[in-house]
């Protein structure tokens, strides 16, 4: 997805302790499992044991010694990892429940390996938050996030939310969720998140409304971390807020927030109501929207564009898909448009972006977008769970690849992707982040509307 400024993780300064400290912990159980004395281990036998020793934990197992080679494909050595844990595990029961959750944990290890904050497992729970997300309305805090790298943050908490209220930010990073008792309110336990995926995370976050949540997190230029109690409701995050941002000269606004199920039924609903008021010209708001459903894109794309491509989807085997404009959707018309962008505008935001800037539909004005040139499909499971894998990558209409580039640690490097605007303009530091009825410290509104104002002028004149 999408978005943000810097940070950076913090190093423990145990970290080499601590992986002694396993190292130490496995000699030591290598020494009990033979009925070594480790520290009374004479030379001769030091020598046999570091000779001898692995073939002998491996006859232990009942597997050859020496030079043994694994022969089983990956799916039968998982089951017969399972097996062997079910028979021989002392230290718990391997019942139905917990191999699933064994089983869950082999396939979140085995995609973390790719690298990709945007592939990841989800378990039933989460499939389920996805949809109602995508469908537009869940329990929680009314936060967006979105993968950082290796950590997680805020994408924009939505107005009027818990999050919102409380203070929560866009850019902020979540150190750490702390778990309160349903009952009494009580914090009863703190969970560290750095390095954890997006899906665990959103997992900690929500839960039933009424009920309270501890977030912590890093934010920039802050001496320190900030925590929040956040108490959940349920949420109905708007998707759209549309009025007449200049009644004088008819300059309509149409601010975007994500683009699910409810997205393009919804700004058609809005601009319908704004041309009735006479809007002659168009302010399209994407300023924080971290994207959503490819569909959507398209079909708002549509909504601006006439005729030709709206993205190019590249697929695996390099396939290129050319996704037109939908010719019999209704459109907005040939009216001055301005669309407001910002590092917080990724994925289905930079998709509509991109198709308005390369067909000259609208000038693009604000900052770089965030640089998420990548489409994720969703595969439900026969268990209920589902896979969200990065399957393609997209393209502007004109060929542009604005995916970013990524440092060692995984973290997008600004300005090596996304969208650039046609007229930059850098925020106010006055501006709250998504104040959008702050007109007065607004300079990328300001801009647009200067920006339209003169495009309506220069057209009453042809």
């Amino acid at each position: 997805m999408s978005d943000w400024h810097t940070a950076t993780d913090p190093v423990p300064t145990h970290t080499a302790n601590r992986s002694f400290v396993r190292v130490a912990a496995f000699v030591a159980l290598i020494g009990l499992v033979f009925g070594f004395a480790g520290p009374t281990l004479d030379q001769a036998a030091a020598r046999r044991f570091k000779r001898q020793g692995t073939d002998l934990l491996r006859s232990s197992l009942g597997v050859p010694a020496a030079d043994a080679q694994a022969t089983a494909g990956p799916v039968a050595l998982t089951s017969e990892i399972l097996t062997v844990l079910k028979r021989d595990y002392s230290r718990a029961t391997i019942d139905d429940k917990k191999t699933r959750e064994l089983t869950y944990a082999a396939i979140q290890g085995m995609l973390a390996t790719l690298n990709d904050p945007f592939t990841g497992f989800l378990d039933p729970d989460d499939w389920l938050q996805m949809q109602q997300t995508t469908q537009g309305s869940f329990e929680g805090i009314g936060a967006v996030l979105e993968p950082y790298g290796r950590d997680v943050r805020v994408v924009r908490p939505i107005p009027g939310s818990p999050a919102f209220l409380v203070g929560l930010k866009a850019g902020d990073i979540i150190l750490s969720v702390g778990t309160h008792d349903h009952d009494t309110g009580k914090l009863i336990k703190t969970t560290p998140t750095l390095g954890k995926g997006i899906n665990d995370v959103v997992k900690l976050i929500k839960g039933p409304r009424g009920t309270k949540v501890t977030v912590t997190v890093l934010r920039q230029n802050a001496s320190k971390p900030l925590s929040f109690v956040i108490v959940r409701k349920h949420i109905e995050p708007p998707v759209i807020n549309a009025w007449m941002e200049d009644t004088d000269r008819k300059i309509a606004r149409i601010v975007l927030n994500e683009f699910n199920e409810r997205a393009d039924d919804q700004l058609w609903k809005a601009w319908t109501d704004l041309k009735k008021q006479g809007a002659r010209a168009l302010v399209l708001d994407l300023r924080y929207n971290p994207g959503g459903l490819l569909e959507m894109a398209v079909r708002i794309g549509s909504r601006f564009v006439d005729r030709g491509a709206i993205v190019i989807v590249q697929e695996k085997n390099g396939v290129r898909h050319t996704l037109e404009a939908n010719p019999r959707l209704p459109k907005v018309g040939d009216i001055p448009v301005a669309v407001l962008i910002n590092e917080s505008s990724a994925s289905a935001s930079e998709i509509v972006a991109g198709a308005i800037k390369d067909h000259h539909r609208g000038k693009l004005i604000g900052q770089h977008t965030f640089g998420k040139g990548l489409v994720q499909t969703l595969f439900p499971l026969g268990d209920g769970s589902a896979l969200r894998l990065t399957t393609a990558k997209y393209f502007t209409p004109s060929g542009r690849d604005i995916n970013n580039k990524y440092d060692e640690e995984k973290r997008p490097i600004f300005g090596s992707g996304g969208i650039m605007p046609d007229i930059a303009v850098e925020q106010s530091p006055d501006w709250v982040d998504q104040q959008f009825e702050d007109k007065e410290h607004d300079t990328q509104l300001k801009k647009a509307l200067e920006v339209l104002r003169t495009d309506l002028q220069v057209a009453a004149r042809r």
